[in-house]
């Protein structure tokens, strides 16, 4: 099972693609040296975003070559919280690879993501070199020599030069767009629900399908929910083993906190030490910690 939902996983991306083209038509010659710097920032971030998610619904992609670098306390501390310290390392790995560089990032990101982009390496490399001249080196002492006529001709940072990188940015964040979509985008909130019941049960007295349907929201026609088949249930529940009575407990209390009177009562429900299963139990509150209204009111996309 990987927690990850795609368009969660490209939603920033589309949003400082926005954000980019808003700036791009704005550009003018008292601002476009920022605009440019910011639109790096953005580009820099939503590759960055991209990749956390991608690094939490497989960290398996972290090289084993590299060693963590936690803090006694940060173990201590959160020693029932692996999410903490999964997420510390992922920050620490996203950090190491986002200096300023476009070109190395997004051969990262490539390699991690498991996708290719066509992007061209010498414009990337240029817009990495201005990025970084006007954010480290644009001191009105430096500014000729680095930026003015004592550079190669014709490698001024000018509005349209600022115009151009932009673009370029863009167009990168686009393909990468696509490219997150062909490869990803299977990974959608139904198959996050059915993945986990289907870990979670392997009793074909609780198959998903017979057990869960999506139904359109009472609130909004437009939007798909969690539903229960309760007939379903009625006819199972008391067939089924007490442990697995104790799991359809946890999930039927994320969708109603009274659900669960219609189907047990207390002494139904073992005891948390004879559950063999702790795996079990770690990623259901895993999921729900990520996506708490998972079974309850949030939209479902990606139901068929």
């Amino acid at each position: 099972m990987r927690i990850l939902v795609y368009e969660e996983l490209v939603n920033d991306l589309r949003v400082n693609i926005e954000k980019i083209n808003d700036m791009s038509v704005k550009l003018e010659k008292n601002n476009y040296e920022a605009f440019f710097v910011y639109s790096f920032a953005l580009f820099e971030s939503s590759i960055c975003e991209a990749l956390r998610r991608i690094l939490a619904a497989f960290p398996e992609k972290l090289s084993d070559e590299k060693q963590p670098k936690l803090r006694y306390s940060d173990i201590f501390n959160n020693i029932y919280s692996s999410n903490y310290i999964i997420d510390t390392i992922i920050n620490a790995e996203i950090k190491s690879i986002s200096k300023g560089n476009a070109l190395a990032l997004l051969q990262t990101a490539q390699s991690l993501m498991a996708i290719e982009l066509t992007f061209d390496r010498t414009s990337i490399e240029e817009v990495s070199e201005y990025r970084n001249r006007l954010a480290h080196d644009n001191t009105i002492s430096n500014r000729e020599y680095l930026l003015g006529g004592r550079t190669v001709k014709g490698n001024t940072f000018s509005l349209e030069k600022a115009k151009v990188l932009i673009n370029i940015l863009t167009e990168v964040l686009s393909e990468l767009e696509l490219c997150l979509k062909i490869k990803y985008q299977k990974y959608t909130k139904f198959k996050l629900i059915k993945d986990l019941w289907e870990d979670i049960f392997d009793t074909p007295l609780l198959k998903f399908e017979d057990c869960i349907l999506i139904r359109q929201s009472a609130f909004d026609k437009n939007t798909n929910v969690v539903g229960i088949n309760f007939d379903h249930l009625d006819t199972m529940v008391k067939s089924i083993s007490s442990s697995e009575k104790f799991f359809l407990s946890l999930l039927l209390q994320q969708y109603s906190s009274s659900i669960n009177d219609r189907y047990f009562k207390f002494k139904d429900i073992p005891s948390l030490v004879s559950i063999t299963s702790n795996t079990k139990i770690n990623k259901i509150l895993h999921v729900f910690n990520i996506y708490p209204n998972l079974f309850n009111g949030v939209s479902i996309d990606g139901a068929i």
